[in-house]
This record gives C-alpha cells, structure tokens and sequence, in this order.
C-alpha cells in the first residue's frame, strides 16, 4: 500500500513539475514568483517529508531543501548520519546545512548528494527529527526538464534506508525574453519590406514571423537578431496588416511574442505625373547668370530640370516641391522642362516655360560655372561669356591652366573642370573688344556628401 502511495505521490509532483515547465514554455516566463513543492514518502520504517522552497528556481537563484522525519518502528534507533541527494547541477552553499536548526558537520565532496553526520539519539517519544540544506542553482541546469531529489538516513539496528527519488521534483525555468518586430520600409504592393525581430538576452534560435495570424516565414535569429523578407502581393493592397514575431526559445531561453505592427498595406507605385507649376526665376536674365526653376512634382522623385542644353536635378521634398538652378550662356529665348522619376519609371514631359537670355553688356564678359553648387569630385561645367567670337580663352585655377578653348560666334568659350575641396579662384584670360581681358570669380566647392543643390539624388542624371 505505502508503495502504491509513494508512486502516486511521485507521479503528481512530476505532474506538477510540467505543468510548470508548459507554463514557463507558454508565456516566456522565467522567474516567477516562488512555488514551493513537498512530498512525503516513506523509506523503510522512516517517512521523509521533504519541502523544496521553490520547485521552478531560475540559474543563479538559492532554494533551501527541509527535511521532516518521523521514525515509524518500534525502539528508535541512533542517527549517524542524513543524506540529501539532488541533481548535479546544485551547488551546495557552504555552512548552510542544518540539523534541528543546529548546523552540522557536512561532506559535499559528491555533486549529486550531501552527507551530514553526527550523532542524533532517538527514543519512544522523540520520534521526530529535521535537516535543512541550501544550493544554489547552476546555470548549467536542463531547463524546463523534471529533476528529481531523494534522501536516506544511516542508522544503527540496521535500520537505515535510502529513496533515491523521494522527491519533491523541481524544474529550472528558462530565462525570459522580450521581443520585438520592426517593418521596413512600410508596406507596399509589390515591394519588398524587411521584417526585423530584436530578441533580448543575445538570444539564438528560430523566429517565426506572421501576417494577421498566418505564418509568413522564419528567420535564424543570431546575436539576437532575425530578418525575414515580406513582399505583400497586388491583392494586399488597402488590406490591413499586423506583423508579429515569435521567438520559438532554444535550451536556455523561453518563447516570447512581439507586439503587432499594424497599418494598411499601400497600393503599388506608379510611374509619377509630369511635374506642374514649373516657373523661372527670373524671367529674364543677362547670360552667364543663374535662374531658378521651381515646380510640384511626386514626393521622393528624382526631378531633372533641361534649358536647352543646361540641365540641374533636386529631389522633391515631402509636399512635392522642388527647386534647382541653371546657368544659361546664350542669348535667345530658353525653353525649360522638367520630368520625374521613381523606382518604376520616368513621368511624362512637363508642360514647357521660357525665359529670355538677353547678351553680355558690349565690353563686359563674365565667368560662370554649372552646377552652381559644386562638390569635390564631380565634373562641371566653366563657361567664359563675353569674348570676341573666334578669339583664344585661357581658364586657369590660381597658376595651373585649366583649359584653352575658343570663343563661339554668340561670344562663349566652354571646358570641363573636376574641382578640389575649399575656395578655388577661377581666372579667364581673354579678349574683349580686341584687348586683352582678365577676368576672375571665386567658388566654393564642397566636400562629398556635404549636400548641395539638388541633394542626394543630384547625379541622378548629371548635369551639363
């Protein structure tokens, strides 16, 4: 009878121990507030009423193992000696053992039990006897796995005994994680968006990413981090989504869930509309001096604005808007249009404007540079306006020549110039009016990636 009992004992402190650990695997929780356990089970003619303060510990955690005895036979016999056995990944706490709350001398050399002696007299009326121990859990513990304690007693008149599994079971909990998912960039009909999962503790495993509910794909997470690419189909368009991400726990590290990101999936992009409301300013301009073209076009898309063989680029800001400049070199009127290009395509030709390019004043020449925001590294464009048609045009950058080109019949000398970082003093040597001329102008050029008209997307298409 007292063994059925004992195996029923066992059996529901196994029982309890899992559903612990399903609790622990359910929620990602791993330390819980304490949950002692107990089981008494009797050992030849002893029972063993043993209390594990917290049967769900976490690594790094201290529990204290007690110990009830009561002798059940006729004359009790003298104790010499209690045993506590335990897994092999408990550490015994030095000094920490005690007997009737009295400490003991103590034997720890075995991992997997701890052996106390002494000398404890026993009688007819003094049935009762008590140890306590404390470990302190290992990392090293099997998590979310059943881990059984037992005991045994030494005792003269041969009547010591010893139950390897008296119990009560514990089972270390896995570390708790937090998780979280990040979508980027926002999601968009036949886009790729990439799904990043961020799970604490550096943890490793497999992520399990999902859609409204569905299981979309996994990811490996390394050093804590997991990625998936999500490209929602034209049928998702104007559908809501909600991403989540699941990391699934490896041997150490429990299951936890990201909270949702959520939205409406937009429709897929379009090649843009033709730019609107370009203007000039001014309308009118003497050659070889800058005009500000200006329009509406998709936000994000990358305008190119041509002045018949000028050109400049800008990249229109969030409410559509966009500007750059041109340097126009000869005298008439210019026509100036613009398009606009996304990822898909290129947007049809604006609607033209025009602004009058009116000659140099007679006797005068200038020096002009397009783009007329300069950056070390980039071609541009040097334009000498002003000289006698026919007639030799030296540029130069300080003393070193920079070109030689000769005057069209409109009074204008071209060449192409890769500039340095810092203030560069351009000079032009030149004939005006039959003498000879010099003129000089100062630019800044700026470093890469120091911006400038146009911004980033400025090389898109150059400029000339």
């Amino acid at each position: 009878m007292s063994i059925n009992r004992n195996l029923r004992r066992l059996a529901a402190g196994a029982g309890a121990a899992v559903l612990a650990a399903g609790i622990t695997a359910t929620f990602g929780i791993a330390e819980a507030s304490a949950a002692p356990a107990n089981q008494s089970t009797d050992s030849g003619q002893w029972t063993f009423n043993r209390t594990i303060s917290n049967a769900t510990p976490s690594p790094g955690e201290t529990i204290t193992v007690t110990n009830n005895i009561r002798f059940n036979g006729g004359l009790a016999p003298t104790i010499s000696a209690f045993k506590d056995i335990h897994p092999a990944c408990l550490t015994y706490v030095t000094d920490s053992s005690r007997v009737n709350g009295k400490g003991v001398g103590t034997n720890a050399g075995d991992p997997t039990f701890v052996r106390m002696t002494g000398s404890w007299i026993r009688s007819a009326v003094d049935r009762n006897i008590s140890y306590s121990v404390d470990y302190t859990v290992g990392a090293n513990c099997a998590r979310d796995v059943i881990l059984m304690t037992g005991a045994g007693i030494s005792a003269n008149q041969g009547l010591g005994s010893e139950t390897a599994n008296a119990g009560p079971t514990l089972a270390v909990s896995k570390t708790s994680t937090q998780t979280t998912v990040a979508v980027s960039p926002a999601p968009q009909a036949n886009k790729a968006s990439t799904l990043t999962a961020t799970v604490s503790n550096n943890a490793t495993g497999t992520v399990e990413f999902s859609n409204n509910g569905s299981v979309l794909g996994t990811g490996n997470a390394i050093n804590g981090t997991a990625v998936y690419g999500w490209t929602p189909t034209g049928a998702d368009a104007g559908l809501p989504f909600s991403i989540t991400a699941k990391y699934l726990g490896d041997a150490t590290n429990a299951v936890s869930i990201s909270p949702a990101q959520t939205g409406t999936v937009a429709a897929a992009p379009i090649t843009p509309a033709a730019p609107a409301n370009l203007a000039v300013t001014p309308n009118s301009v003497i050659a070889g001096n800058a005009v500000t073209v200006s329009g509406n076009a998709e936000a994000g898309s990358a305008v190119k604005v041509t002045a018949g063989d000028k050109s400049c680029t800008a990249t229109a800001d969030a409410a559509g808007t966009f500007h750059c400049n041109i340097v126009p070199t000869t005298p008439g009127t210019l026509t100036v249009t613009a398009t606009a290009t996304n990822i898909v395509g290129t947007s049809p030709v604006s609607a033209p404007v025009t602004v009058t390019v009116t000659p140099v004043p007679t006797g005068t020449a200038v020096i002009t540079v397009d783009p007329a925001s300069l950056t070390a590294g980039n071609p541009a464009t040097i334009s000498v306006v002003g000289a006698d048609g026919g007639t030799h045009v030296t540029v130069k950058n300080g003393s070193a020549t920079v070109c030689t080109a000769t005057a069209d019949a409109n009074g204008t000398a071209t060449c192409t110039w890769t500039p340095t970082a810092g203030n560069q003093t351009l000079t032009a040597e030149l004939t005006v009016n039959g003498a000879a001329t010099t003129i000089t102008k100062t630019v800044t050029v700026e470093t890469q990636g120091d911006g400038g008209s146009g911004g980033s997307l400025a090389g898109l298409f150059g400029s000339s």
